[in-house]
C-alpha cells in the first residue's frame, strides 16, 4: 500500500515538472521570422520555377512550422523551421545553377546566331559577285558588233537633163546628178547655145546635155563668170 502511494507520488512530481518545463519553452520568433525571410528569399529568387520540387518542400516545412507555433509545440515547430531554412537555402542554390546554365545557354545559342547570320551576310556577297561577274561575262561575250554605217549611195551622174517646171539653169548646175554646185550654170549654157539663146529662158521639158570633160580650169572660170553676171 505504502509502495502504491509512493509510486502514485513519484508520477505527480514527473507530470507536474513537464508541465512546469513545457510551461517555461519559448516560442522560436526570431527562428521563425528568419525561416520566412530565407523562404521568401527563395521565392523572390525564382526558387519556386527553377528547383519547384526543393523550394516546395521548404515552404511546406514552413507552413508546418507556423501550425505548430499555433499549437505551441515549440520544440516540433523549431524543427519544421530548421527544415524550412534547409531546403530553401538548397532550392537557392539549385536555382543560381540553373539561372547560370541557362545564361551559358542563351550565349551559345546567340553566338551560333550571330555566326549563322555571318555565314548567310558572305553567302548572299557571294551570289551576288558570282551574278555581278555572270552578267559581265555574258555582255563581254555578247557584245554586239558596231553597225556597219552604210555606204551614202551617190546619185548616178547624168550626161543628160530634162527642165522641170520653174528650173533655171543655176537650179539645173546645183542638183547633186549635175554638178552640185548651181555657180557651174555656164558649162551647162555653152554646152547647149544650139537651143538656148538667154541663159534666163529655157522651158520645161527641154533636154540639155551635161558636159563631163571639163578641166578645173574650165571649171573655175565658169564659176568666175557666173559671180560676174550675177543672173540668177
Amino acid at each position: 500500500m505504502l509502495k502504491t502511494k509512493s509510486l502514485k507520488k513519484h508520477l505527480l512530481l514527473l507530470v507536474v515538472g513537464l508541465l512546469i518545463l513545457a510551461g517555461c519553452a519559448k516560442p522560436p520568433v526570431a527562428e521563425l521570422e528568419d525561416a520566412r525571410s530565407v523562404v521568401a528569399y527563395a521565392y523572390a529568387s525564382g526558387a519556386s520555377q527553377h528547383a519547384p520540387n526543393v523550394y516546395l518542400l521548404a515552404d511546406e516545412a514552413l507552413k508546418k512550422a507556423e501550425a505548430l507555433m499555433q499549437q505551441r509545440e515549440y520544440e516540433s515547430a523549431s524543427e519544421s523551421l530548421q527544415h524550412a531554412r534547409h531546403y530553401s537555402q538548397k532550392a537557392l542554390a539549385l536555382t543560381v545553377e540553373r539561372k547560370k546554365q541557362l545564361e551559358q545557354e542563351r550565349l551559345a545559342k546567340l553566338a551560333e546566331e550571330k555566326q549563322l547570320a555571318e555565314e548567310l551576310r558572305q553567302a548572299e556577297l557571294l551570289r551576288k559577285k558570282q551574278e555581278r561577274e555572270a552578267r559581265e561575262k555574258a555582255l563581254t561575250e555578247k557584245k554586239p558588233e558596231p553597225p556597219v554605217e552604210p555606204e551614202a549611195v551617190k546619185p548616178k551622174l547624168l550626161d543628160k537633163v530634162v527642165v522641170g517646171g520653174a528650173e533655171n539653169l543655176m537650179m539645173i548646175a546645183a542638183r547633186e546628178e549635175v554638178y552640185e554646185d548651181g555657180m557651174l550654170w555656164p558649162l551647162i549654157y555653152k554646152a547647149n547655145r544650139d537651143q538656148i539663146k538667154d541663159p534666163k529662158e529655157i522651158f520645161p521639158g527641154q533636154e540639155l546635155v551635161i558636159p563631163r570633160d571639163k578641166s578645173e580650169e574650165e571649171i573655175e572660170a565658169a564659176r568666175r563668170e557666173a559671180e560676174e553676171l550675177k543672173l540668177f
